[in-house]
């Protein structure tokens, strides 16, 4: 499809075959709400979505609306087997960092996961100005709720629990990702310190502190229950951590997800896998919350945690101490204490 003279609003994705039917509520809900005066263009980067699944996605694309999905295993090669996963989380997590070295045609572009859905026109969220900073995105309401999540991100972090930002969904300034090589940082860091807690959100905060524009929380609203908001202010919803409304029919929020569902390409797996899920994986699911405060209390109490590490020279020779991208994180987080 000839792409449209429209203004390009760039928006990522990063899926696995597994997840494709739930990327895909995200997808509709997107389309749902574009304006026509934009061109939405729609990167899904992943490993494993085999020909038929993009083939059936891609027909969702309109005149103003291009999707194309773009096979990044060569690039996540380089990783990979460093790459920290467990839970929920997928190596499909870590796709984000590629996005502004293997786009290059974008100083800008929205990255937002596959567990949402959207209400609006995200031209809205694209439009707002970066200035400098590496990155647009909403604080952790996970950090401002669970005192254990909090307390993490300031003494293992460095990062005032306040600050820390949800990565699910980021407006990225990728001419300042480029210019601070977030790739290469990220690289150095995961062969130095391996983050157990909030994984490749813990390196992207770590990496972009102090170079973050906070936003409304309407633009990444997750689904946690200690955490309402009013419907007015219903822009992104995020089904974070375990909230997830294809398993729980009583999800904050679920109704979004559903009305969205029922017009996507696999409505009918969607509900046979609701369907399908048992009473003891609900119950595992709410051990999720626990077992993630107890992992950060354990690293908190770590005699060589990321902090303690980061702010002791005879651990710094561990890292690429020729980069001058390494050195600049290095001096700006040993500034830091808890």
């Amino acid at each position: 499809m000839a792409r449209s003279r429209k203004p390009i609003v760039p928006i990522f994705f990063g899926c696995d075959q597994r997840f494709t039917p739930f990327m895909g509520v995200a997808l509709v809900s997107l389309i749902e709400n574009v304006s026509s005066r934009r061109h939405y263009a729609i990167h899904i980067l992943h490993t494993d979505i085999n020909l038929q699944t993009q083939a059936k996605y891609e027909a969702l694309a309109k005149p103003n609306v291009s999707i194309e999905f773009h096979n990044v295993s060569d690039d996540i090669a380089v990783v990979i087997d460093q790459l920290p996963i467990r839970d929920y989380y997928s190596a499909s997590t870590y796709f984000r960092f590629l996005i502004a070295t293997n786009f290059p045609q974008y100083d800008k572009a929205l990255y937002i996961d596959c567990d949402t859905c959207i209400a609006t026109d995200v031209a809205k969220l694209y439009d707002i100005p970066l200035g400098n900073n590496m990155v647009g995105a909403v604080p952790e309401a996970v950090m401002n709720v669970f005192e254990p999540a909090g307390a993490y991100s300031e003494k293992v972090l460095g990062i005032n629990r306040r600050r820390y930002f949800n990565a699910g969904m980021m407006v990225i300034n990728s001419e300042q990702w480029r210019k601070h090589d977030v790739l290469g940082q990220f690289i150095n860091l995961v062969s130095f310190y391996n983050f157990v807690v909030a994984q490749d959100q813990d390196y992207l905060n770590v990496i972009c502190k102090n170079k973050v524009l906070l936003l409304p929380r309407k633009w990444n609203m997750e689904a946690i229950k200690t955490w309402n908001v009013p419907q007015k202010d219903i822009s992104i919803i995020h089904y974070a951590f375990a909230a997830k409304p294809w398993h729980d029919i009583n999800c904050n929020y679920g109704q979004y997800f559903w009305k969205y569902a029922s017009m996507s390409p696999d409505y009918m797996a969607i509900k046979a896998h609701f369907a399908s899920i048992t009473n003891e994986q609900l119950e595992a699911e709410k051990n999720v919350a626990p077992s993630v405060m107890n992992t950060c209390l354990a690293e908190i109490e770590r005699r060589d945690n990321f902090l303690h590490r980061i702010s002791t020279k005879r651990y710094s020779k561990d890292l690429d101490n020729d980069n001058p991208v390494i050195q600049e994180l290095i001096e700006r987080i040993r500034t830091v204490r808890a």
